[in-house]
């Protein structure tokens, strides 16, 4: 948007785009219903790339640079 700064546009996109990951988490979350059959590796699979992006995303806001994570590959 133009004009605003860039306090202004980093707190419109953080909140725009943590909503859209959260609802994201939710819908994953929404597969443990009796509807889906998954084994257990399937979950731990699932759970341990959520806390591999987050745990980038931490480092990332602390300032620590280091190797990039696979952001937009998973498959199970």
């Amino acid at each position: 948007m133009q004009g605003e700064t860039k306090a202004q546009r980093f707190q419109r996109l953080a909140t725009k785009r943590t909503q859209t990951a959260l609802k994201k988490i939710r819908l994953l979350g929404n597969l443990t219903s009796s509807s889906y059959d998954y084994t257990p590796q399937q979950a731990v699979k699932i759970i341990g790339a959520l806390r591999t992006a987050v745990g980038s995303v931490e480092a990332k806001f602390n300032r620590v640079r280091g190797t990039r994570a696979s952001e937009t590959s998973f498959s199970l």
